[in-house]
């Protein structure tokens, strides 16, 4: 057997701190490894730096890198969209969270596009007893912020940024971090 490299690992500096994240090489699957090595890495990063938090993103679905990006974790705040994709991603993220003993809380991205469904997100959070922190209304400053290259809360004051601040400020009090 050969070893193959299937990706690259970076760390970046950024102005919110460093940023430790990977790029697969064209035509190789996404790997809960390589997953595992980026949250490992940021890992020795926050310790040696004394960063009180690890802020990962991780990808959607319910796969191995999805695994890998929420061991361990003190919380996963899923991001869904009122659409029946995303609705049922959000059931099937959800049941890994819970069988891996992970509190959960919950974000629905562009909730105006649909109300209906925002409705229905709203009431199986209720019914499955996860918190949903966070409503974020459509905006186009998250587009203009995003072709910018500037996060929404530091690009406008608009609905969405304020939305963005009043969900971290929930996530920290809820999950206690």
């Amino acid at each position: 057997m050969e070893e193959v490299i299937s990706g690259h690992l970076f760390i970046s500096d950024t102005p919110y701190g460093p940023l430790v994240h990977a790029q697969l090489e064209p035509g190789e699957a996404n790997s809960g490894k390589l997953v595992t090595l980026v949250r490992q890495t940021a890992e020795k990063i926050a310790e040696d730096t004394k960063r009180e938090f690890i802020i990962i993103d991780g990808p959607p679905g319910i796969g191995c890198p999805v695994i890998a990006s929420i061991t361990g974790a003190t919380a996963a705040l899923i991001i869904t969209e009122p659409t029946l994709s995303g609705i049922r991603d959000l059931t099937r993220v959800l049941s890994v969270c819970q069988h891996f003993d992970v509190p959960t809380f919950v974000c629905v991205n562009r909730y105006d596009l649909y109300e209906g469904n925002t409705k229905q997100i709203e009431e199986f959070c209720q019914e499955q007893g996860i918190e949903l922190i966070g409503k974020i209304p459509c905006d186009l400053n998250v587009t203009y912020a995003i072709v910018y290259q500037i996060p929404v809360v530091r690009y406008a004051a608009s609905k969405a940024s304020q939305e963005i601040k009043e969900l971290w400020n929930q996530l920290i009090e809820q999950a206690q971090l």
